[in-house]
């Protein structure tokens, strides 16, 4: 069994994460946790709850001996160790202190791996300098030796190689991973605040207004009328009315106090409150290209008008924006990374907000307290696949900068167990389309991963309900007793007058063995439900249920890899009264799962594996499967892999085992702003009113489907199954399965896939699949039903896009991040330096049941290797199909069209175009059209910097003949034309007579 080390001062801030791994602290901190990727305290990030798919990140990276360009690689496949040592942890965030990093790579026998390899370094902070460089890998002067391949690939010869890992500028815990052909090193480098001697800026400013005599001709001055804004948080009258004054101070201070902590603080006594949350930079904003290529930034980020922060090492005290959960917990905003079994997750608690928290951390502890004081309400809302998007929300008035946006990854054969969550960063993996706001994703989201598990993308987000103020606290900790013990716990108490919530949660984690761990959780929730339109739920657990419930959840965890045996069990239930949105285990439900594999030889590995899921609510289902088998490598390149299958499935009231039709929602697809329409996530539009009450009505997320069959039907059926495998060559694998039904219940399923090693760690793939009778490998649906998926895709092991983005920067003309940040492009493959390329195909077809067909076909390349210009486009064309047995024709196509040019014309001109287009053809109604062209250029006198201008053209074109606000596209037969057309010409520009 292959093992990967990495030495390091903290050895317990680290966390690895390969098939087989330990830790080695230096002598100073001698300790040994082993496999520590598999067992994730909350001393890291609460993320995935579940038994992961053998495919997930916890397995190694998938490799191949492959050649890019002039490197081979193939050395890496002899590789069976990767070590790494750091000199220093918890290092001043200042920008250019070293992290000194050795990295050895060993083979089978134990020494020094001969030759030439190369090991990928890759971070998610910071920059990285290899020896001899004269810049670091961000600047002209980079020694990457593999441009083409994400990450940094650097020499290792004989087995020995070394760089430098500069800090970022902000503090935060900077994910580090090493890897040669499958065996990797991970761990998280900790960098603190920087001690910086004190700087401090402010104004005081007055206005003195004395007005006119009221019998003049002359028009009064009007509010703002003059260049500078008028000041109108305070202000007094005088002389009767006809003079007035204003007064304004703001203030930003920031350095060490004490000699031990860094305050950071700010103040503007005249800001507009409640603008917009964890405020970043806006693409949208003013001008699209400044001709200057200077990195903008935001520091004491607050709603409000006051900014407190107060570092000491890495716990901190803070008056400003904050996420609770898991944004509080970390200094950064950044995070760790969690494994495959987290000891927190039924009591999550996920908010965004303005409010005071604290955070205390040690190697031992980790603890949270908060407490906002605000009228906001927080919204989930869950939304199968539309590719890009648009994604819209199902309520208006979104308090900007709150919200979250994830994708989750369901587990086809339970639905409702949650087998990955992966958070995307705003302005990087998602930005808003210039209409109405809606998010619209930088990337693809495909329907379905490579094992067929569906995906949807869940948005969490804040509205504020228009009532008084009331206080929302709360705070979790965890202390680790020792190397096997840890205890934790949290509470929250939201006294919401319209929605009260209350939760608190403990959990016990404990490692049995150096590879065995056990992680059990309980929890409890309070709240009050279905009483007003603030709280109202439609979810099948609460749907019936009205006024103050409790409601109880539980969750037991067990992991066990050895060398011949690998084990996990999971077993969770929740009453229908617990209601945690930020759980990823909904109220009433059961969910339990075991899977246990033994390697008999070399040859022979023999499995089992057993589910249960219960609909714990009235008139609720259930499913039992469990399955056996035996995989056989008969020669190098053949796999042959047969078992059998069980599953006896009673048919309940709603039917959670089926996954919502991808590409066919049209809540983002409606209007924009201007005719009506909302769903955004920046503040367009109002919440609507409940005429009786006067509150805002705050729509949830939808229900389950129901069944199409009657309640308490039963069915049943075995089945066996075989599967081939075939090696190709090293890059090219082959493979397909048969399924048929021997007992019961008419069904059978047939699979094929196909994977292509593009480079070391990047695989293309396709996998087609069809059923009949079965909605997956343990699923029953009705005897006749039908359906068939087709998925094409690109995987890869690298981290997403971890590397800052200046090699999309263009000197002296646009930042990288504002670059990507107009482009839509990100996380792609690259085809060679300075070329990326992203494909995505999908087909799911129902030949007999209540879906209709969906395909998303999806290309965008993107050219960075001239210094002079950039260039992206992204086209997109989804189809869904019409659903079967209904009186309506549900048919839609949706194009999605984004074209992005940038140019440093000469030393002093920039010139960017872009244009973003989206049609929605309806065939049983009207179209919809949105189209904006925006061109921006800047002017910046180099030489002698006299004349600056900035110059912005945009047109804007949307028709709407759709009839549709937001939903369905079922309701209604077509509406009113509506079309909105503007020219809006911009420009700003300054002069300096001298200099």
């Amino acid at each position: 069994m292959s093992r990967a080390r990495m030495k390091h001062p903290r050895a317990p801030k680290l966390r690895m994460t390969t098939l087989a791994c330990a830790l080695l602290a230096l002598p100073a901190f001698a300790q040994t946790v082993g496999q520590p990727g598999r067992f994730t305290p909350v001393l890291g990030e609460a993320q995935a709850l579940y038994p992961r798919a053998p495919t997930s990140i916890d397995a190694p990276p998938r490799t191949a001996a492959v050649a890019s360009g002039d490197v081979d690689y193939a050395v890496n496949a002899r590789a069976a160790l990767v070590e790494v040592e750091l000199d220093r942890d918890g290092v001043p965030a200042d920008g250019q202190s070293p992290v000194h990093v050795t990295v050895r790579i060993r083979g089978n026998d134990g020494e020094p791996l001969h030759g030439e390899s190369f090991a990928t370094i890759e971070h998610s902070g910071g920059r990285v300098k290899l020896p001899g460089a004269r810049t670091d890998e961000l600047g002209p002067a980079h020694l990457d030796a593999d441009r083409a391949t994400p990450g940094v690939q650097l020499r290792v010869v004989d087995g020995f190689a070394e760089f430098d890992l500069l800090a970022p500028h902000d503090p935060q815990d900077v994910l580090l991973r090493i890897t040669a052909g499958g065996e990797t090193a991970e761990g998280v480098v900790s960098f603190l605040p920087e001690m910086r001697e004190m700087i401090a800026t402010g104004l005081i400013e007055g206005i003195v207004n004395f007005k006119r005599d009221r019998n003049s001709v002359i028009d009064p001055v009007r509010s703002d009328d003059g260049f500078e804004r008028d000041i109108r948080r305070w202000e007094k009258q005088f002389n009767h009315g006809k003079a007035n004054a204003a007064a304004r101070t703001a203030f930003f201070v920031k350095g060490r106090i004490k000699g031990e902590y860094l305050l950071t603080a700010a103040y503007d006594s005249d800001k507009d409150v409640r603008g917009r949350l964890l405020r970043d930079i806006d693409p949208e904003e003013f001008y699209p290209v400044y001709g200057d290529s200077s990195l903008r930034g935001f520091d004491a980020r607050s709603a409000q008008r006051l900014y407190v922060r107060v570092d000491n090492k890495r716990s901190y005290l803070l008056y400003g924006d904050f996420q609770t959960g898991d944004g509080l917990a970390s200094t950064t905003g950044v995070g760790t990374r969690g494994g495959a079994i987290a000891q927190r997750s039924l009591g999550t608690y996920n908010r965004t907000a303005t409010g005071l928290g604290w955070h205390y951390e040690n190697d031992r502890v980790r603890t949270n307290v908060f407490a906002i004081e605000d009228s906001l309400r927080q919204v989930i809302d869950e939304i199968p696949s539309q590719g890009s998007g648009p994604y819209g929300l199902a309520n208006n008035a979104v308090l900007e900068g709150s919200e979250r946006v994830e994708v989750i990854v369901r587990d086809r054969n339970q639905p409702s167990r949650i087998v990955s969550v992966r958070p995307l960063a705003r302005l990087v993996d998602y930005s808003f389309e210039p209409f109405s706001g809606r998010i619209l994703l930088n990337q693809f989201l495909p329907a379905f991963d490579s094992d067929l598990n569906p995906v949807s993308l869940r948005v969490t987000y804040e509205l504020d309900q228009g009532t008084e103020k009331f206080w929302v606290v709360g705070g979790d900790g965890q202390f680790r007793i020792n190397e096997r013990f840890e205890v934790g716990g949290s509470y929250v108490d939201d006294r919401n007058p319209f929605a009260s919530f209350e939760m608190g949660s403990a959990n016990v984690g404990i490692r049995l063995g150096k590879n065995t761990f056990l992680a059990l959780e309980a929890a409890r929730t309070r709240s009050d439900v279905n009483t007003n339109p603030i709280n109202q739920y439609s979810t099948p657990a609460l749907q019936d249920l009205s006024g103050e419930v409790e409601g109880d959840a539980y969750r037991l965890e067990f992991a066990h890899t050895g060398e011949d045996f690998d084990a996990r069990v999971f077993a969770a239930q929740t009453d229908p009264a617990f209601n945690n949105a930020a759980s990823p285990l909904y109220g009433g439900r059961g969910e339990y799962n075991a899977e246990a594999t033994y390697r008999a030889g070399e040859r022979t590995e023999l499995y089992v594996e057993a589910l249960r899921s219960e609909d714990r609510n009235p008139d609720g289902g259930e499913r039992d499967a469990a399955g056996a088998g035996v995989r056989y490598k008969a020669s190098e390149r053949i796999t042959l892999d047969g078992g059998y299958r069980a599953i006896r499935e009673t048919v309940g009231a709603y039917s959670t085992w089926s996954s919502a039709s991808p590409f066919g929602d049209t809540g983002g697809l409606s209007g924009g702003y201007a005719t009506g329409a909302a769903g955004g996530a920046l503040g367009y539009g109002q919440q609507p009113l409940d005429p009786l009450s006067g509150l805002p009505v705050i729509r949830s997320n939808g229900t389950v489907p129901t069944s199409n069959l009657p309640i308490g039907t039963e069915l049943s059926s075995d089945t066996v199954r075989l599967g081939l495998g075939y090696k190709v060559s090293d890059r090219i694998v082959i493979g397909g399965e048969a399924e048929q039904d021997v007992r019961g219940e008419d069904r059978n399923r047939v699979a094929l896939g196909a994977d292509y090693q593009w480079r070391e760690r990047t695989r293309l793939y396709g996998r087609y699949e069809k059923q009949t009778g079965l909605t997956s490998e343990y699923g029953i649906t009705q005897a006749h039903g039908e359906s068939d998926a087709l998925v094409l895709g690109v995987d890869s092991s690298y981290l997403r896009d971890t590397q800052a983005f200046t090699e999309y920067r263009m000197r002296d003309a646009i930042s990288g991040r504002d670059l990507q940040a107009v482009s839509g492009i990100r996380n792609q493959w690259d085809i060679r330096e300075g070329l990326r390329l992203s494909s995505s195909a999908e087909h799911v077809k129902v030949y007999d049941g209540q879906s209709g067909d969906a395909t998303g076909l999806a290309f965008a390349l993107d050219y960075s290797a001239n210094p002079l210009w950039r260039g992206a486009a992204r086209i997109e064309h989804r189809i869904s199909g019409d659903v079967r047995e209904t009186d309506t024709d549900e048919r839609f196509d949706t194009t999605l069209l984004q074209l992005m040019a940038a140019r440093k014309l000469n030393r002093d001109w920039t010139l960017l175009a872009r244009n973003y287009l989206l049609r929605t053809d309806y065939a049983a109604r009207g179209d919809v059209l949105q189209d904006r062209f925006q061109l921006g250029v800047a002017y910046r006198d180099t030489d002698r910097n006299r004349v600056n201008a900035l110059a912005r053209y945009e047109y804007k074109l949307e028709k709407d003949e759709s009839g549709l606000v937001t939903g369905s596209a079922t309701s209604g037969d077509g509406g009113l034309d509506l079309r909105v057309a503007a020219h809006i010409v911009s420009t700003h520009a300054d002069w300096h007579p001298s200099r």
